[in-house]
């Protein structure tokens, strides 16, 4: 019994002595340039991010045609949003097309989302179960890919649910 409380008495030493102190504990926020969530409308949107402007960096080969290196995209949450309610639609209403359940095309759905574009693309999947899976997917697509590489397209947003994705480009007026 005098071994057992000695053990519990030292495994309790250790436990204190090798926990966090206060001070440890950062509750402050973030500086607010690294608080852009990582994950909105259901997709690591600074990975998928990142893997776009790669592309775009690099150039690449959209089927038989080669896409010349691009200006970057940044993130805008307008896109996201009209990108998520559109994997949302086509989810609840068990279909897959650009044009919505409501018969709306990607500049409505755009334009209902608060942004006010000159240009715009979309791209959608179904299935993929990973940003980089998604990705690959669209960039052997040449309408897809092309779309990514697309120099006139300035921001993007993307919505995932499930495995039912929408990405969309386009440059405000």
């Amino acid at each position: 019994m005098k071994k057992l409380q000695s053990a519990s008495v030292f495994l309790i030493l250790m436990l204190l002595l090798f926990s966090c102190k206060k001070d440890d504990i950062v509750d402050s926020a973030p500086p607010e340039e690294v608080q852009k969530p990582d994950f909105a409308y259901g997709v690591n949107a600074a990975d998928i991010l990142v893997m776009v402007n790669e592309v775009r960096k690099n150039g690449c080969n959209c089927g038989a045609t080669y896409m010349p290196p691009v200006n970057e995209l940044t993130w805008n949450d307008a896109l996201g949003k009209a990108a998520y309610a559109h994997s949302e639609d086509m989810k609840a209403n068990n279909y897959f097309d650009h044009k919505g359940s409501d018969n709306s095309n990607p500049g409505a759905r755009i334009t209902a989302a608060g942004y006010s574009w000159i240009t715009y693309g979309e791209n959608i999947a179904l299935g993929q179960t990973t940003e980089r899976i998604v990705m690959n997917s669209w960039l052997k697509s040449e309408g897809h890919c092309k779309n990514i590489m697309n120099a006139g397209f300035k921001e993007m947003g993307v919505g995932r649910i499930g495995n039912c994705w929408t990405q969309i480009f386009a440059a405000k007026k």
